[in-house]
């Protein structure tokens, strides 16, 4: 067996190295015609050497292989990407979940009020707040509270017993433990999406008018 020299070797991880360039810098179809205009072209007594022949097209196929998938990936991003957009449609008039404090009332004047303690509280009150920071009613659950996430149904009423008309509110959280020092808690809103706004980054409006990225849900209702 022949020994390998080390400087065809060398030559031909150069001339690898080359035809990757120049399929990047000129395209596959350029790239191919030259491949055959050198081979119409070449001196007959100095023909291109069957290796480096070999080298030049096993690289031009790896990567046409290569560019091809990428366009298909590419091709299967887009499409999935106008499916998701497609798809928020059906949000249209159902509420979601998020991180906030603000609250779609309902016509019917029913909603569930969701938020998280971060620790055990032995008083918790949630104040429905008017569109001045006033407080329009208080909530209380009436017992102590545990760490994690609870829930308190709203039924649209204020302090007096009336209904109070449909559209957003804010609300806040106030805990407190058995030593009446405050107990952190998390928020979220539940708002009734008015609109879709396809190709942006936070495509879905809710009624308060703030924007949300699919990422931001938590949950549909």
């Amino acid at each position: 067996m022949d020994a390998i020299n080390p400087v065809q070797q060398s030559s031909t991880v150069t001339g690898q190295s080359n035809v990757q360039a120049a399929v990047t810098d000129l395209g596959s179809d350029v790239f191919l015609r030259l491949l055959v205009t050198q081979l119409q072209s070449q001196d007959p007594t100095n023909p291109v050497q069957n290796e480096d022949f070999v080298a030049q097209l096993a690289q031009f196929t790896t990567l046409e292989q290569a560019t091809n998938t990428n366009e298909l990936l590419n091709t299967l991003i887009r499409q999935n990407t106008q499916r998701t957009q497609l798809d928020l449609v059906n949000l249209l008039g159902h509420d979601v979940l998020t991180e906030g404090h603000t609250l779609s009332l309902p016509p019917d004047g029913e909603i569930t009020i969701s938020y998280a303690l971060s620790g055990n509280a032995h008083q918790v009150n949630i104040d429905i707040l008017g569109p001045n920071g006033q407080i329009l009613r208080t909530l209380n659950p009436g017992v102590a509270q545990a760490t994690g996430g609870h829930q308190i149904l709203w039924d649209g009423k204020n302090e007096s017993g009336d209904s109070l008309p449909a559209g957003v509110y804010e609300y806040r959280v106030r805990a407190e433990d058995a030593d009446l020092k405050a107990v952190p808690a998390l928020t979220f809103a539940r708002e009734r999406v008015s609109n879709i706004v396809p190709g942006t980054d936070k495509p879905v409006v809710v009624q308060s008018g703030k924007t949300y990225a699919t990422e931001d849900i938590i949950s549909i209702h």
